[in-house]
């Protein structure tokens, strides 16, 4: 059994970039997609660098930009395209556009289908084992009133299971005896916990 207390904070610190914020666009795939690269490149080389949602929106043809996408879809594409831009250099800005991944420059963490692999459904072991070792992109209902207006604390109310929206598992650990995991969400640091939630 994994001391959950010391390995949540052996992931979280340092290896997530601050919460960032969607807006209007259905994009939360590719907040998701970004998260968990940005992630795996800190763990790996020491740097955490933030990387480019728009190029997502605007390039991963398979995915519907603002209208919606899957994760997965998103890092086969980054595999493909040998990485991602960074947001510097390919700044969001909320909105369907035009491709401009080939005037980015340096591309990172490019992904392999070997760095990825689904967690086992309703596995509560699986998605523990997942988080130890990095950060996990995963699907929720977020369209519940529980959800929607979390603002502190482990919620524990219904959420659903219609999944409608990518979030990104950051950690787990223990709040007055309730184990929750620690969600990075795209919605800004005004909603939930400076931009998390706890469930």
């Amino acid at each position: 059994k994994f001391n959950k207390k010391s390995i949540f904070f052996k992931i979280y610190l340092g290896v997530v970039t601050p919460v960032k914020n969607q807006g209007q666009c259905g994009s939360c795939w590719a907040f998701s997609t970004t998260g968990s690269m940005e992630c795996d490149y800190a763990i790996k080389h020491g740097t955490l660098t933030s990387l480019s949602e728009q190029q997502l929106v605007d390039c991963s043809t398979a995915n519907y930009g603002c209208s919606g996408g899957w994760y997965e879809r998103a890092w086969q594409y980054a595999e493909k395209e040998g990485g991602l831009c960074t947001e510097s250099s390919y700044s969001y800005t909320g909105r369907d556009g035009t491709c401009k991944a080939s005037s980015c420059g340096t591309k990172y963490n490019k992904m392999n289908s070997n760095i990825y692999s689904s967690v086992t459904k309703d596995s509560d072991s699986a998605l523990e084992n997942a988080a130890a070792a990095g950060c996990v992109s995963v699907s929720i209902e977020a369209d519940q009133t529980a959800f929607q207006y979390y603002s502190s604390g482990v919620l524990t109310g219904n959420c659903g299971c219609n999944t409608d929206h990518a979030v990104l598992v950051v950690g787990y650990g223990t709040e007055s005896g309730t184990e929750y995991w620690k969600v990075k969400n795209s919605w800004g640091k005004t909603w939930g916990e400076q931009g998390y939630v706890l469930i």
